[in-house]
């Protein structure tokens, strides 16, 4: 066991090592979000028989079982909606406006332009991440804000039903039409109709989308979707999206479901989701020839994480050469400035690939 920590200790620091060098390099009737998720969870404790009269005053020095507290979320019903306000965003702004749209599911009435400047910063050319929601909502409201990639209609729906509004990031229209990524607030469904209703800071109030048109417009973003919530629905949250709020466990199922999307599908989009999958989970040389792949089979204009998630993967097979150039190519694939959005190296994926390295440590640990 010592032998098995000492090589453990030795591999996490090669692989902090190996990352600092990359990095040198009709509508439903509405369900108020206002009554918290939290009056709805069922606890459950150990039922206990009637105790004897002696036996209802304990000594001092026992100590009473603490029950344990289990939380089930709503099943979703047929249909669902969340009360919402609807926000035109100013310019290059759908993700604080997403935000704001969101916030005012807990009766909060943000200012779109107070959560630009804190979530793009000043550059209006540059869009938003959702790694800044969580310490924003949290310092202004005492909310919390998680995000994963891998989100399914199904869970969309059961967010929905047990008081959440998701955001997802998507094409804003039809890629035919218009390739922009986009943020938009989901605020209900209709499964007679096959519908989603989002709040779109573009498209408008209640908008309907075919579940169809969400899940295909969402794949070119990894299916990303995030959650403002209170700290004390924290634990039905986690039981909604279950093992996957591990992150490992997230970047592991997003591989195996992408890798069987590209090879049942065939398409650009489901190529480069795989290749973002694969890096994402430290499989660089899968990443590489899916990358390949959808960029020789279709257009990956506006796919904004092509822009780092490609050119880290060529360093980390130590092609720095064709790193720069891939990412001096891949820069027009925006309007922004790479210098404003190139993200570091993702060092969870560099951990996943040496863990993997690994030969007594081939499947992924309970978490």
């Amino acid at each position: 066991m010592r032998a098995r920590a000492l090589v453990i200790a030795a591999v996490a620091l090669t692989a902090v090592l190996v990352v600092a060098a990359l990095a040198a390099g009709a509508a439903p009737a509405l369900a108020t979000r206002a009554t918290a998720p939290a009056a709805e969870i069922s606890v459950s404790t150990p039922p206990q028989a009637d105790a004897p009269a002696s036996a209802q005053a304990p000594d001092a020095a026992v100590t009473a079982p603490v029950a344990i507290q289990t939380v089930e979320p709503k099943a979703a019903p047929a249909s669902a909606a969340l009360d919402m306000r609807h926000l035109w965003q100013s310019l290059n702004n759908c993700g604080p406006a997403s935000v704001v749209m969101a916030l005012s599911t807990f009766g909060i009435t943000a200012d779109q332009e107070t959560a630009r400047l804190a979530l793009r910063g000043p550059d209006v050319r540059r869009g938003m991440g959702p790694q800044g929601v969580d310490p924003w909502v949290k310092e202004l409201y005492g909310l919390r804000s998680m995000w994963r990639n891998n989100g399914t209609n199904g869970l969309l729906k059961q967010l929905v039903a047990n008081g959440f509004a998701p955001l997802v990031t998507q094409w804003m229209q039809d890629p035919s039409v218009s390739r922009i990524a986009h943020w938009r607030a989901i605020r209900g469904y209709d499964d007679a109709l096959g519908t989603f209703y989002v709040n779109d800071p573009m498209l408008g109030n209640f908008v309907p989308l075919s579940y169809r048109w969400i899940q295909d417009n969402w794949q070119p973003f990894s299916y990303r979707y995030m959650v403002i919530y209170r700290p004390e629905d924290e634990a039905l949250l986690k039981a909604i999206v279950g093992p996957e709020w591990s992150e490992s466990r997230n970047r592991e199922a997003f591989y195996q479901r992408t890798k069987a999307e590209a090879l049942a599908q065939d398409t650009a989009a489901a190529w480069l989701t795989y290749g973002e999958a694969s890096y994402q989970s430290g499989r660089f040389d899968e990443a590489l020839a899916a990358f390949d792949k959808g960029l020789a089979m279709g257009n990956a204009q506006g796919v904004f994480t092509l822009r780092s998630s490609y050119p880290q993967t060529l360093r980390a097979l130590g092609k720095q050469r064709e790193a720069d150039a891939a990412q001096a190519k891949l820069s027009n694939l925006s309007a922004v400035p790479s210098s404003t959005v190139a993200s570091p190296p993702d060092s969870f994926a560099v951990w996943m690939a040496f863990r993997r390295t690994l030969a007594f440590d081939t499947d992924l640990p309970s978490e």
